[in-house]
């Protein structure tokens, strides 16, 4: 219970002082998501509950009646307005503030990582989504060991402070995990697999300059510079994209990719 309520805290901080859509949003990562689940989004009707809204960027994608929930109440202060369009303070992992089969289709887009029982948030999709309904789930993905926490980043540039020694909860999921959590609750898995693909080929010499210019920030210990450099890696990462998509070199080297960095898994609720 109190690390729920921290969490609560915590996020509540982030969307009261951090611009989370539009630093994740420039960036090859996010521009990949956001054109993966706007196309989901564009084949799919009926009503439609987001879990882990923020602002509503997503909302704003869709036709029809559109209910966003999350845990951060200042979040949703600042999310966008439009008719059919509504907010819910809630926790994910207990969405029993709506009736059973309440929803046509749910998207869940990188939440899952930040919650600390998973299970219970596949539990929250299996309880609104009508049957028939579909849902689509996005977290990061990994190999090796399973990362558990995170340090703050660019959030603590913008004030934001955490309950748990300057990190805060952020893990990753494989696609075959985010199915087995799907088929313990009784939904069906239409499709799983990995996304942003790209990054792995876009980032590699970015990457490399990023990396030096943190060790040449453990002298200068500017953050200033730190801002600058991170940025750099940004641009450099969407630069090597674009020049990559619109040759061969992005069919060849996709090749050579054999998951992306981002898990995603397609549901259904047959009962």
């Amino acid at each position: 219970m109190k690390d729920q309520i921290a969490l609560k805290d915590f996020y509540d901080k982030v969307g009261e002082s951090y611009p989370e859509e539009e630093q994740v949003y420039r960036t090859l990562r996010g521009r990949l998501r956001k054109r993966f689940i706007c196309a989901w989004l564009k084949k799919q009707s009926g009503s439609l509950l987001e879990i882990g809204t923020n602002r509503g960027m997503y909302l704003q994608h869709y036709d029809g009646v559109r209910v966003g929930v999350d845990l951060s109440r200042t979040a949703l202060q600042r999310a966008r307005r439009d008719t059919l369009l509504y907010y819910v303070v809630a926790d994910a992992e207990r969405l029993h503030c709506f009736k059973p089969r309440s929803f046509d289709r749910v998207l869940c887009s990188e939440l899952l990582e930040h919650c600390f029982h998973p299970q219970a948030v596949f539990e929250s999709i299996y309880h609104v989504l009508k049957t028939d309904g579909c849902a689509l789930l996005t977290t990061p993905n990994y190999k090796g060991e399973r990362p558990t926490w995170a340090g703050l980043g660019a959030m603590a540039d913008y004030g934001v402070e955490a309950s748990w020694g300057g990190s805060y909860f952020h893990t990753a999921y494989r696609p075959e995990e985010l199915a087995e959590f799907a088929r313990q609750v009784g939904l069906e898995v239409l499709e799983a697999g990995t996304l942003e693909k790209e990054v792995k080929y876009a980032a590699k010499i970015p990457a490399v300059i990023l990396w030096l210019g943190r060790r040449l920030n453990k002298r200068l210990r500017s953050k200033t510079f730190g801002r600058w450099n991170e940025d750099l890696f940004q641009r450099l990462s969407l630069l090597s994209y674009y020049v990559a998509h619109y040759t061969l070199i992005e069919k060849i080297a996709l090749l050579l990719v054999k998951e992306g960095v981002r898990s995603y898994i397609i549901l259904m609720r047959k009962n």
